[in-house]
């Protein structure tokens, strides 16, 4: 089960923001992607599920369409209040709700658009979720989902693969799942690119997979520190970067960025876009 204190606060999840917003070269961001694929028709009702720090509106602030109803929900009261702070600045009548999106109340047929951006890996029973979110969107609503493939940061991955084998790391309980030469991001591929498809299709009829073309250059060995400890503890006696290796592994870092400049590694992301 995900440990609640991951998202109490948002400076873990913001780890992980910098890294993919700061050393990406797509010029578009993936929320902007993501958003040109929203219907814009007027008066709608929108709900988006894992709102995290609200980066997604602030990203879109000057394609908002102002007639729109937009709830911004998570699981996370910290994560809310965040959200709230960070779009504050914007004239928009955003509502904020703590929802768990396993357990959803709404009435059937409600909203028009419902986002789940990175979330559903999250959710421990899918199936229920998925069928929930089916329930709440109307006929001719659109549900997208993003989420990543099983290549995502392949090489940097690799990078922190070689190193704990060097140190011959066993975790704290077990030697973690993702550690392998091909992934590392465990609970992500309950619910990925690789096998989103088949889960969405058990209730929607149309989903359509898109890969957001992107990699990441990064020339930080803090970066990379920062967005392997925000991973600890995310699920209990789990550990991804353990913090007696932290010093040892930033040499390791800046000796390959001394030899190669930079770290190149594939971002392997997309979104399912699904209708009824």
């Amino acid at each position: 089960m995900l440990n609640e204190n991951q998202y109490s606060s948002s400076k873990k999840y913001e780890a992980r923001i910098y890294l993919n917003r700061k050393f990406k070269t797509n010029p578009v961001s993936k929320y902007e992607w993501i958003f040109e694929r929203f219907p814009k028709k007027e008066n709608l009702n929108v709900l988006e599920l894992g709102c995290g720090t609200g980066l997604f509106w602030l990203a879109n602030r000057n394609n908002m369409v102002k007639t729109w109803s937009v709830i911004l929900s998570d699981y996370s009261e910290g994560m809310l209040e965040t959200s709230r702070k960070n779009l504050s600045c914007l004239n928009f009548n955003f509502q904020y709700e703590i929802i768990n999106a396993e357990d959803i109340q709404y009435p059937d047929n409600k909203f028009d658009i419902i986002l789940a951006n990175n979330m559903l890996y999250h959710v421990q029973n899918k199936d229920k979720t998925i069928k929930n979110i089916s329930r709440i969107l109307n006929d001719t609503g659109v549900f997208i989902a993003s989420t990543m493939g099983k290549d995502n940061l392949l090489e940097l991955n690799n990078c922190l693969y070689a190193f704990l084998e060097s140190k011959k790391y066993n975790g704290v309980v077990r030697k973690p799942q993702f550690l392998n030469n091909s992934n590392f991001r465990f609970n992500e591929y309950s619910f990925s690119l690789n096998n989103g498809m088949e889960q969405l299709l058990r209730y929607f009829k149309n989903v359509v997979m898109e890969k957001y073309e992107n990699k990441l250059i990064i020339n930080e060995a803090d970066a990379v520190i920062n967005y392997y400890l925000s991973f600890n503890d995310m699920y209990s006696n789990f550990q991804v970067l353990p913090e007696e290796y932290i010093d040892e592994f930033k040499i390791y870092l800046e000796n390959i960025l001394k030899t190669d400049k930079t770290i190149i590694t594939t971002k392997d992301e997309g979104i399912f876009i699904c209708k009824k």
